[in-house]
């Protein structure tokens, strides 16, 4: 089950930035993990990209969120700054 806990769009529309939270199942407990999802339209095209399940801690999750807003991330460069984010 997902669920979007924050949305918001980039300055001209163009993009949608969504905080996903999931229920998964660690260890044979279920356990809530946060996630990002981000749609837009580049170069005319319709580009969807997400990577749910990136933490469990809502807080972490949520200062990704807002830094992707903010640098406006595109649903490309998704998963390298995801990624960088996490190994950080």
């Amino acid at each position: 089950m997902e669920k979007v806990l924050k949305a918001q769009n980039s300055k001209d529309n163009s993009t949608r930035y969504s905080l996903v939270e999931s229920e998964v199942e660690l260890d044979g407990e279920k356990a809530l993990t946060y996630g990002i999802r981000i749609e837009g339209v580049i170069s005319g095209k319709k580009e969807k990209s997400e990577i749910l399940d990136i933490t469990t801690n809502y807080q972490k999750a949520e200062i990704l969120f807002r830094l992707i807003v903010h640098s406006e991330i595109t649903p490309v460069t998704l998963k390298d700054v995801a990624e960088d984010f996490v190994n950080s």
